[in-house]
């Protein structure tokens, strides 16, 4: 029984690389792009790599984790707190800027027509934005409440820029850190980022 889900997720984790494989053939290479083969974690299996980088409709959709953009340093003293609340090392990911810039970018190339109907694209180019800017990324394996709330508590005081959970039907601001986007903004007019303090910063940084 308990062999099931994995298989089914491994399966799907294999299925979204071939899709990558196959939509970037025709496409410059991103050569820091984590989903190729260099190594984005000592000792991290491919399958469970597939699952922190997994795209829906050619966009970056993590479903089942939570999504933190922060300066490199930041990034790594949070990584360390979570290890240290509990969280496993096979739960967590950190990439660097370069590589976080180059996934967003290739994820923005990959998407799907109906990609651009959704929130999906915009925080992609947001994180692309951030990254650009200097930041990296941490995607935490969020399996309940209670591990999105450990997250949270070792977030609290912590720089972070954007943070987003993804889950299988919506995606949701988590509360923690401010909406910073440093270049143009991808949001529609009537968009408006939820569950955010009420000092987010939604417009382009002057």
């Amino acid at each position: 029984m308990a062999e099931g889900p994995k298989t089914t997720v491994d399966s799907a984790g294999e299925r979204a690389r071939r899709q990558w494989q196959e939509a970037d053939s025709h496409r410059r290479e991103r050569p820091n792009d984590p989903r190729g083969a260099g190594d984005t974690g000592p000792g991290l299996p491919q399958a469970k790599r597939d699952r922190f980088l997994n795209t829906r409709g050619g966009v970056f959709y993590p479903t089942g984790h939570a999504v933190l953009v922060l300066e490199p340093d930041e990034a790594k003293a949070l990584r360390d707190a979570l290890y240290q609340a509990g969280f496993e090392p096979d739960e967590v990911l950190l990439l660097d800027p370069t590589q976080t810039a180059d996934l967003m970018r290739a994820s923005e190339e990959q998407a799907g027509v109906l990609s651009e109907l959704g929130s999906e694209l915009a925080n992609v180019t947001i994180i692309r934005q951030l990254a650009e800017d200097g930041s990296a990324m941490l995607v935490v394996r969020t399996k309940n409440d209670e591990a999105e709330q450990e997250l949270l508590r070792a977030a609290a005081g912590k720089r972070v820029r954007k943070a987003l959970s993804y889950h299988a039907l919506a995606i949701g601001e988590l509360p923690v850190g401010t909406e910073e986007i440093p270049g143009g903004s991808p949001y529609a007019a009537s968009e408006v980022p939820r569950n955010k303090p009420s000092d987010a910063r939604t417009k382009p940084r002057r």
